[in-house]
């Protein structure tokens, strides 16, 4: 051949296609040309003249040795798939242990103090106040919803969830209770407006919806006067755009990706405490529900959250202010 030899070409053939089987034919073998042909990645070598009684075996055995190595390409692509899965799954057991910790904080600590106040009245001989108590079983059936709904997000891998239509302004109901006695003592200014129905799964955006409004109220701890706010904001395509604001700590928003990665924070603990999971948590939920989440803030003048979903019906917004 001009240019090249067998063996270089079979160098080139095994580079490009690496399942391929080459058979050498030769008039000029010898054992160093031989050994030179197999170590470059030919099966075998034949001298010429040959005769078909001399090739058919040699081609049986160089189509068994390619259907042996794709058999292998194959099951070697599929160990790699499989470890890849594998690794995939051990990330989100750590995401769900910490989202388990961080997300069930809240409705133990609401049971802790209720069942504090509950003793403190014991031991002065009075009767416990039955709201408070009744805010407490709330607070346990809420952890129990939590654990079963974060189970169930949690053996749901990739897999697509069962959605069904929920009404966001129940779920911030539900999320302004949750939270109800992070705000004691606290004088906050609440904005909120009538949310739109999407399709989704209720345990879970009620869990991104008390991630958020526990930031606000943590973030806000430092005004005198705070103000969230949680509206329905126009959109210019057909989807429901809810936003959380509110006027605290704020942060750079050229680090607004960063508060959304596992246990990254931008304030430090002697400033606010906190674990850095509840933002990724909201995004992971908001991302399975075919949505996004976006960030923006500035340094001491307050944060903004945008979630998008899917529309169903997104009512005219309207002001409805609250004091609290």
């Amino acid at each position: 051949m001009p240019e090249m030899d067998g063996i270089e070409l079979t160098r080139l053939l095994q580079n490009a296609v690496p399942d391929v089987v080459v058979v050498l034919m030769t008039g000029k073998a010898s054992v160093p040309s031989v050994v030179e042909a197999m170590r470059s990645g030919a099966i075998d070598c034949i001298q010429k003249p040959f005769r078909a009684t001399t090739l058919l075996p040699v081609i049986e055995r160089a189509l068994e040795v390619q259907r042996l190595r794709a058999s292998n390409r194959r099951l070697e692509a599929e160990v790699q798939r499989q470890f890849e899965q594998l690794v995939a799954v051990n990330g989100e057991l750590d995401a769900f242990a910490a989202r388990i910790s961080h997300d069930l904080r809240g409705p133990l600590v609401n049971m802790r103090g209720i069942l504090e106040i509950a003793r403190e009245d014991a031991i002065n001989q009075e009767l416990p106040d039955p709201k408070m108590l009744g805010l407490g079983v709330e607070s346990g059936n809420l952890a129990l919803r939590m654990v079963k709904d974060l189970l169930d997000f949690a053996r749901l891998g990739d897999q697509p969830m069962a959605m069904a239509p929920v009404e966001l302004d129940k779920v911030l109901r539900d999320a302004l209770n949750a939270v109800n006695l992070l705000t004691q003592g606290r004088n906050i200014i609440w904005d909120v407006g009538p949310l739109p129905c999407i399709l989704g799964q209720e345990g879970l955006l009620l869990q991104a919806f008390v991630n958020l409004l526990s930031n606000a109220i943590k973030y806000t701890s430092g005004k005198e006067v705070a103000h969230i706010a949680i509206r329905a904001v126009a959109s210019p395509s057909s989807a429901a755009e809810i936003r959380f604001s509110d006027n605290g700590a704020g942060f750079d928003s050229k680090l607004a990706d960063q508060l959304f990665k596992p246990f990254r924070r931008l304030h430090s603990n002697d400033e606010f405490i906190g674990e850095g999971m509840g933002l990724a948590n909201v995004r992971r939920i908001v991302e399975r529900h075919g949505g996004a989440v976006r960030a923006k803030g500035s340094p001491g003048e307050g944060a903004e959250f945008t979630l998008t979903f899917s529309l169903i019906n997104l009512p005219a917004v309207t002001t409805d202010q609250v004091s609290g």
